[in-house]
């Protein structure tokens, strides 16, 4: 995605290539979106500081801690096989696709991988905005919808993002925004990260 991009359009799909590589605790990160959430319920895109909301795909390498400045986060393995995060004194087995929900303002403590991992990473303040995350199969006989508020990251597969009678290519781990209004389908085979933000 390009950090100047000003709206999540349903039509400009954010590509991850597109996103510089960044260093974190872990390893190194893939910034997807960072913004608001409007009254409107549809995201807005604002600069680090305002941002009440992220979300990025980030290498797990090493053991370390980790902390956010948005204390809820959401942390889903998307390839690899287990980590265990320790929240508050609490140990949690991450399995892939299953998307680890917490809230802390404390560090979080990774174990050490026996393998390279990838994860999508979200984080929000609680104050404003209540992140959810869902996995879904995709089907090419029933299509995904993406409504205000979401975002779609297709994790493994193939799949079409479809605007009315137009179609484009979604690449891998790329990500489409959702719209009431212009009502984005997905069809494909695989799986996708569906990430949505509700006013808390």
């Amino acid at each position: 995605m390009s950090e100047a991009q000003g709206t999540f359009a349903p039509e400009t799909i954010l590509e991850l290539s597109k996103s510089a590589k960044r260093q974190w605790e872990l390893g190194q990160v893939r910034r997807i979106a960072i913004g608001t959430l409007a009254q409107n319920g549809t995201l807005q895109q604002c600069s680090e500081t305002e941002a009440t909301w992220q979300v990025s795909i980030r290498s797990i390498e090493k053991e370390a801690s980790f902390s956010s400045a948005l204390p809820t986060q959401i942390v889903t393995l998307i390839a690899g096989d287990f980590i265990e995060l320790t929240v508050d004194g609490e140990q949690h087995g991450l399995e892939p696709l299953r998307p680890l929900k917490f809230t802390t303002n404390a560090p979080v403590e990774a174990s050490q991988p026996t393998e390279e991992l990838l994860a999508v990473y979200v984080a929000a303040d609680p104050q404003n905005v209540r992140p959810t995350v869902r996995i879904v199969e995709l089907s090419k006989k029933r299509e995904q919808h993406l409504f205000d508020g979401q975002l779609g990251i297709l994790l493994q597969g193939s799949a079409l993002l479809l605007l009315g009678d137009q179609q484009q290519p979604v690449n891998l781990r790329d990500t489409v925004a959702g719209s009431d209004a212009q009502e984005p389908r997905i069809s494909g085979r695989g799986v996708m990260a569906v990430v949505s933000f509700d006013p808390a």
